[in-house]
């Protein structure tokens, strides 16, 4: 099969390098050739994007050219689109490299979110705004998820403590999303955060559904680790539950599920289920509550789908 070469926008061939790096990426590997290619410093890079338009700082170019930073929101992406042009690149050459060009699976889309938080497709889709598919950009290490139920039979503080991996470079944030049991005016918030910080959010008004950013204190190089930890609660009444699931669109390499009772309301008897992506059910044997007044599941390796611990009150 025979490959053309790339050509930039004035007719000069890319070097074989740069030309490969637009195909693979990364991004700032790509940038960074092509700055190097025209023989540029950053102050001239920077004069150039203003000729067209566009604003980005210095420190923000070095950023970028380093892998230290990725160029995020709208103001951003018109800024990498002036460096197309100001150096001679094919347009979106560094653009796409944003957003890796793959095939699409079932995870990736509002329908494979929704499989996974138990919702429809429309409640994921009236999240505007939020990147659907950015989680996919971290690898699962460990997620805990520990829920706690009042003597109202409520769920009260949802905790999610992870530890992840970056798949690629530049990976700043999570996008958290959880609803409650019913959409009956709970109002579901963050209102803890440990190593993170609450950034854009959006609320499905049906399901009360609530998809929230959460930025991490720096961007992380392909393969560097990273904990973090939030808590969700409620602005109005919290939702009575005798269920506690999570939805997994990608695997876990661990996954925790831990509730805990009030000693004046404990279930009789609690059990574990798991759903599959293709819809498949199974309901497991009992889990015992100790003296702590909690029970839980750890799964190692745990597989995409809902994972979840049900009870039973009387």
């Amino acid at each position: 099969m025979t490959m053309a070469a790339s050509i930039t926008d004035d007719g000069e061939d890319l070097s074989a390098e740069l030309a490969a790096a637009l195909r693979a990426g990364p991004f700032d590997r790509a940038l960074d050739l092509a700055i190097r290619r025209r023989g540029l410093s950053l102050e001239a890079v920077q004069r150039r994007v203003a000729l067209r338009g566009a604003t980005v700082s210095q420190a923000t170019l070095s950023y970028w050219r380093r892998g230290g930073r990725r160029p995020d929101g709208d103001r951003s992406i018109r800024a990498v689109r002036a460096l197309e042009d100001s150096l001679g690149l094919p347009r979106a050459a560094l653009e796409r490299l944003l957003t890796p060009v793959r095939p699409r699976s079932p995870e990736d889309t509002a329908a494979g979110l929704a499989t996974a938080l138990d919702l429809s497709p429309a409640a994921i889709e009236s999240c505007d705004g939020i990147d659907l598919i950015g989680n996919n950009r971290l690898a699962l290490m460990s997620l805990h998820q520990h829920v706690h139920i009042g003597p109202d039979r409520t769920e009260r503080l949802v905790r999610t403590e992870i530890v992840a991996t970056a798949r690629v470079n530049g990976v700043d944030r999570w996008v958290s999303f959880f609803h409650p049991q019913d959409g009956e005016g709970h109002q579901p918030t963050v209102i803890d955060t440990r190593c993170c910080r609450p950034a854009r959010a959006r609320t499905d008004p049906d399901s009360e559904l609530l998809a929230v950013e959460l930025r991490f204190d720096y961007p992380l190089r392909s393969g560097e680790t990273y904990v973090y930890s939030f808590d969700i609660g409620y602005e109005g009444p919290p939702p009575a539950t005798d269920y506690s699931q999570y939805g997994l669109r990608t695997p876990a390499r661990q996954l925790v599920l831990q509730v805990s009772f009030d000693a004046a309301q404990v279930p009789v008897r609690c059990y574990r289920y798991y759903k599959s992506p293709a819809g498949l059910s199974s309901i497991d044997g009992e889990l015992p509550i100790g003296p702590s007044m909690t029970t839980h599941i750890a799964i190692p390796d745990a597989p995409p789908g809902v994972h979840g611990i049900r009870w039973e009150w009387e």
